[in-house]
């Protein structure tokens, strides 16, 4: 009997996908203030609550900007080692970056989290793409995106072969002993012999997610990972991409179908789609729309005059997305995802493309906003597709946003079928 197929939600807990008005709007309604690490743990505990797939963290490695607009959260795989001991099912990803980790050190660490988690880590492999992090690092300058992608594939090579050479196995006399073999690596960025000396967890070795968007990240994507981030703001997008990865798959020798694509999204919410609305009002009411401004295509490394928020966006200035696949500086899914949302709204303000781009959260991934039971019947006809294996949802008025989808919506989508009742109790790789 074939298994029931449900939507994985993974909860992101990163404070950097906070709408920019959140903040101001907790302040006027007596919330008290909480530390960067008490607000992680918040999440956490919600991850299991919701019952979550997995609890996602993003990881920027370095400072863009003094006061932290983020608050200074800790280091992903520090922070997620604490919160697995505070919660027992949600699975728990860390983003971690290879252009700027030795393969060595991060396989300890993420194996460490593997343990004290009991099989529940995840690593998200990135890139990173910012010029000046690069110097944080013993770097003269960051490397371009084909060298980056090269070194991702040969670090990721490298990852897997220091997880899967370990067992725990009986020995001639019945005891269980952690046996682990070199792997003598040689290659164009790393020399590695191994073996790696911490012993597997149950699930033998963390999930490996990536988020592939242009061709060599779908390439990456194909080869190594065991899920994928998307940013897919269609059903129509979604189902392209999936032919796209399901084809990349083939080439690389894998079945295709076995990698669940999972695109972002920002929900606002509310018990009619009215509430929902004025709910956004609310929050875009406490944000200076033009102080932002320079910060909506700044992320790509693109230099745009951009005039008065309420003029119409300068689309003919905009690059197509071909033209700067190999050169843009932040994730290419998000600059498509981007363009695409101008290109589809002629006349679009300057002021609008601002909110989509940087100040309603969760960078240029799709925003929801409606009814509760609106949301539920959009997660059925994109889980009807086939096309993802989830969501990635980030709740940009923070802790109120989730206890309200935790509380209105998880019960709808088990009611109609399409979400686990029950917490996971499997390592997070069998999950996917």
């Amino acid at each position: 009997m074939a298994q029931r197929r449900y939507l994985h939600l993974n909860l992101v807990a990163n404070d950097l996908n906070l709408h920019q008005g959140a903040a101001k709007a907790e302040q006027a309604r007596g919330v008290p203030d909480r530390g960067a690490f008490e607000r992680l743990l918040e999440y956490g505990r919600f991850g299991d609550e919701g019952l979550f797939t997995a609890l996602f963290v993003g990881d920027i490695p370095g400072m863009q900007g003094s006061p932290a607009f983020d608050g200074g959260p800790a280091e992903p795989i520090t922070a997620l080692t604490a919160i697995s001991q505070h919660t027992r099912y949600v699975g728990l990803i860390a983003t971690a970056s290879t252009t700027f980790y030795d393969p060595y050190n991060l396989a300890r660490l993420l194996a460490s989290l593997d343990q004290a988690s009991d099989g529940r880590a995840g690593y998200n492999a990135v890139t990173s793409v910012v010029d000046r992090f690069a110097l944080n690092y013993s770097l003269d300058r960051h490397l371009d995106r084909e060298a980056r992608y090269r070194r991702a594939d040969e670090f990721l090579q490298v990852l897997r072969g220091l997880w899967d050479n370990r067992s725990l196995r009986p020995d001639a006399d019945g005891r269980i002993r952690f046996h682990a073999e070199p792997i003598d690596h040689r290659g164009e960025h790393f020399q590695v012999t191994g073996p790696l000396n911490i012993a597997p967890s149950r699930q033998q070795r963390p999930l490996i997610a990536q988020a592939g968007g242009s061709g060599a990240g779908i390439a990456v994507a194909a080869t190594h990972a065991d899920m994928v981030f998307t940013n897919s703001s269609t059903r129509a997008a979604a189902i392209a991409y999936r032919e796209t990865l399901d084809k990349a798959l083939v080439a690389a020798g894998r079945t295709p179908g076995t990698v669940p694509p999972v695109p972002g999204l920002i929900p606002y919410l509310g018990r009619t789609t009215a509430e929902a609305e004025e709910k956004l009002r609310e929050l875009d009411s406490h944000v200076d729309w033009a102080a932002m401004a320079p910060f909506a295509l700044g992320q790509f490394g693109l230099d745009i005059p951009l005039g008065d928020v309420h003029e119409p966006f300068p689309f003919d200035l905009l690059p197509r997305p071909e033209e700067v696949e190999s050169t843009i500086k932040s994730t290419f899914g998000n600059y498509v995802a981007l363009y695409t949302f101008i290109q589809e709204r002629p006349g679009v303000t300057v002021g609008e493309v601002v909110a989509q781009a940087v100040g309603r959260g969760g960078a240029t991934h799709r925003k929801f906003v409606g009814s509760y039971d609106e949301l539920v019947d959009d997660f059925a006809l994109w889980h009807g597709d086939g096309a993802v294996g989830g969501f990635n949802l980030m709740f940009a008025a923070g802790a109120a946003a989730i206890r309200e989808f935790v509380d209105e919506v998880v019960p709808r989508l088990v009611d109609r079928g399409i979400y686990r009742p029950t917490p996971f109790d499997i390592p997070l790789r069998d999950r996917f």
